[in-house]
């Protein structure tokens, strides 16, 4: 029987926003490649990508209010990196403390 109705694994995929994951991807992408040309073995990014200018990812990711598809957006970048081999971590952003950065070591 040909599918009528789209199941979980869809559902999921199309709530989140593509856009935003896509340019987080490449912010942490730019970020990695340039302490790489540095000799760095880590990158903190702290500002200048959606997820890192704004409180709502923080406040999310911290359970301060439920938004799971915010959740879901930051686990999938951070899932993206995980399997490409990098170390990395969601922290809190020491200067603003609303806000997340991106500790990515390899």
């Amino acid at each position: 029987m040909a599918n009528i109705f789209i199941n979980a694994t869809q559902a999921r995929k199309d709530t989140r926003n593509n856009s935003v994951i896509h340019s987080e991807v490449r912010a942490v992408e730019s970020a990695v490649l340039a302490n790489v040309d540095s000799g760095v073995l880590y990158a903190n990014i702290t500002s200048g990508s959606a997820m890192t200018d704004s409180n709502v990812y923080y406040n999310a990711y911290y359970g301060i209010t439920s938004n799971p598809t915010i959740v879901d957006q930051i686990n999938y970048v951070s899932q993206y990196f995980t399997n490409l081999g990098y170390g990395v971590q969601v922290r809190e952003n020491p200067t603003t403390r609303n806000t997340i950065t991106w500790n990515i070591s390899w």
